[in-house]
């Protein structure tokens, strides 16, 4: 069975966690629907092959890939980040498989992909939404964007949103006006080096919210699909009805899990694309060996295969050229000067 189906039905039934006409009924129920696909995700990660080794688990053949600690409900990557290589040729050796890092906790590489988040202590209605990302030079320099709404009274309006950035150089302080949108629609804030966020909501003073630089992770259990999806599960069978303080949590999380199975969905593809790159260069490396025992084939042929019958035939040719050659030199040898005077 492939990942990609399962990843793919799990950011669909995503789309409809987001519906917010479900009740906390409905939501419950889907939250039993993401825990049975974290568990056939978590049995394909800790797939074995034909030797009963663990794929995924780099060199550690033995030891199960993605465990999950019973006390707090996540998967922890217990293998390496060592290849196992196969010897393809004289010259090549080609990975047997992918480890879990470059399954399930990175983003594919090259990607500017900033990950949003609210802190769980949050009292206010602010939703953090889509990141769009403008100058990606700029953008992979900066870790990430912690913003805190405050309020000043002198400023109108009233609200701030306080953003953190931090970068190569350390922090920056940065602060911008906030009034939530008219109709419950969002507001497009600009955060500096070309990326802007959509928020929307109320936040009350003191709420936090956090952007990361999703390539800074690389090799976290926070960016592990199965972590994520533990944290979509949790967030669902809390009740929201009449709270809208828990509805924008619980908004947040599936915000965040949005973009965190879109970014496993890519490195996924990304993953097998790699796998059949180098099934084709084995089939290649196939392909030149056959054809090079052929050729070694075929001289071997030449050197040690015997036709009898042509054999006995070219000897006896070659045998009766060589006498008629030697009778022919014994005459030739005979005959000098003195033999032709004396004969005249």
């Amino acid at each position: 069975m492939s990942m990609i189906p399962q990843v793919s039905g799990a950011k669909t039934r995503l789309i409809e966690a987001a519906n917010g006409t479900l009740s906390d009924a409905d939501r419950f129920m889907l939250a039993e629907v993401f825990d049975e696909m974290r568990n056939s995700i978590a049995n394909l990660a800790n797939a074995k092959d034909a030797s009963g080794q663990y794929i995924f688990s780099g060199s550690k053949g033995n030891v199960a890939p993605f465990q999950k600690n019973e006390l707090t409900d996540r998967y922890e990557y217990k293998g390496d980040q060592t290849e196992r290589l196969v010897q393809a040729d004289q010259t090549r050796q080609i990975p047997s498989a992918n480890h879990g890092v470059d399954l399930l906790l990175r983003p594919t590489p090259g990607s500017a992909l900033f990950l949003t988040s609210g802190d769980a202590a949050n009292t206010g209605t602010g939703v953090v939404g889509g990141v769009t990302i403008t100058d990606p030079s700029q953008a992979t320099q900066i870790a990430s964007y912690e913003i805190n709404y405050t309020e000043d009274a002198s400023i109108p309006p009233n609200g701030q949103l306080e953003i953190i950035t931090t970068g190569p150089n350390g922090t920056a302080t940065t602060t911008v006006p906030y009034a939530p949108a008219e109709k419950g629609g969002a507001t497009t804030v600009d955060l500096g080096n070309g990326v802007s966020l959509q928020f929307s909501g109320q936040p009350q003073v003191g709420d936090s919210f956090l952007l990361e630089n999703a390539q800074s992770k690389t090799g976290n259990d926070e960016l592990n699909m199965l972590n994520t999806l533990a944290d979509v599960v949790a967030a669902l069978k809390t009740p929201v009805e009449g709270d809208p303080a828990a509805k924008a949590s619980m908004q947040n999380v599936i915000n965040g899990a949005m973009q965190r199975l879109d970014m496993s969905y890519e490195n996924i593809l990304t993953v097998r694309a790699s796998v059949g790159a180098r099934m084709n260069e084995i089939d290649a490396i196939e392909s030149s060996g056959k054809l090079q025992g052929l050729h070694l084939a075929t001289e071997i042929s030449r050197l040690e295969d015997l036709d009898y019958y042509s054999a006995s035939t070219q000897l006896e040719l070659r045998t009766s050229a060589l006498e008629a050659a030697a009778l022919a030199f014994k005459k030739i040898q005979s005959t000098n000067l003195f033999a032709i005077n004396a004969r005249g």
